[in-house]
């Protein structure tokens, strides 16, 4: 073990083990996705590009900092490229510290889709954990195109649809936190595909998303998005 593997040794581990889990729950297939983990103020764990992630191991991680510099990779490795989203949401994010990218059946069947199902409050925990899944505009993977469609959006929610592309999920309490909300948030969308063939999807009423905001303060809580800008889930949530 390096020293640099050393100084980030846990953090490292954890990142190695989601993308794991990631790809045994059958998110991701291929070399598909990718994940990120901010280990310090300027400095980003991120996975590798043409790697499945059943196969990433501790040896693997590489790291960037806030500008997307390489800060770190083993010979034969390079950081995935699509690290210029990853920097640039935990760049405007900064209580981000866990983003996951993958490509869940469901959600990704959303995502081509479109329309905006899962924006609207169908469940109590979704809706204050996660908060709506935002539709993403399609650009090129890889590309800063790609990365600067979250801007507008990136602020309101804590889970995000890449149209026609997959799903990435934020947390602020890391990167196996940011996949529990993943798996939270495909769960719900199989929920509403069976709502849809019983014919009678319900939201939950306006004035009952506004009691969840009563659950969030007694858990003590962080609204869903960037602290301070989500003032009401009426505000983020097409109602």
């Amino acid at each position: 073990m390096n020293e640099f593997q050393k100084k980030y040794e846990s953090q490292i581990a954890e990142l190695a083990k989601a993308a794991n889990k990631l790809a045994q729950i059958g998110f991701v297939t291929s070399q598909g996705g990718n994940l990120s983990l901010r280990a310090d103020e300027n400095t980003v764990l991120i996975t590798p590009t043409k790697v499945a992630k059943l196969e990433v191991t501790f040896e693997d991680i590489c790291a960037v900092d806030m500008a997307g510099k390489v800060l770190y990779a083993k010979p034969g490795r390079k950081p995935t490229g699509e690290w210029p989203f990853h920097v640039g949401i935990m760049n405007s994010r900064p209580d981000v510290k866990g983003i996951v990218h993958a490509h869940p059946p469901i959600l990704t069947g959303f995502a081509i889709a479109g329309g905006d199902w899962l924006q609207r409050p169908f469940l109590p925990e979704p809706a204050i954990e996660v908060g709506p899944m935002i539709m993403v505009p399609y650009a090129e993977p890889l590309s800063d195109e790609l990365a600067r469609n979250f801007d507008a959006v990136i602020d309101k929610s804590n889970g995000f649809l890449m149209e026609n592309h997959g799903a990435v999920m934020v947390s602020p309490e890391g990167v196996m936190r940011a996949l529990e909300f993943l798996e939270m948030m495909e769960a719900a969308a199989k929920s509403i595909i069976v709502a849809q063939l019983l014919g009678n999807p319900k939201a939950i009423p306006a004035k009952d998303v506004d009691r969840l905001e009563n659950v969030i303060k007694v858990r003590e809580m962080p609204m869903p998005g960037k602290p301070g800008v989500v003032k009401s889930l009426r505000d983020v949530f097409v109602m």
